[in-house]
């Protein structure tokens, strides 16, 4: 639940190898959504949660780097979609040697090797 990336941030996940990045919702869903207009100040706020963009953005200043692997976590079930994460993922991770996975809270992973 980060809300923003901060250059602290960008240099804290500078060196990893694989790591979890919160893709909460995707900003269109969330504006157009049923919440209230409080929650979706709230959660696509400073404080709030990273968007599909704000997680990608991150990525972005994170390539060319170490990172090997992303699971992409925290998705809102009525805000995002695992095919709009796994989109953007594809996008921002093409031509880099980079899996990633799409955590979701009806399943689990196997254990990964990095």
């Amino acid at each position: 639940d980060l809300g923003h990336i901060t250059p602290h941030i960008v240099d804290a996940y500078r060196d990893c190898d694989a790591f979890m990045l919160e893709f909460n919702h995707d900003r269109e869903l969330l504006m157009a959504g049923d919440y209230p207009p409080p929650l979706k100040v709230r959660v696509g706020g400073g404080l709030g949660h990273l968007s599909n963009d704000q997680s990608r953005a991150l990525l972005r200043a994170l390539l060319p780097g170490r990172l090997s692997y992303v699971v992409a976590a925290h998705l809102s079930e009525a805000n995002n979609t695992p095919e709009l994460v796994a989109g953007a993922l594809e996008e921002t991770l093409a031509g880099y040697d980079c899996g990633f996975d799409i955590a979701g809270q009806h399943h689990v992973f196997d254990w990964y090797r990095v």
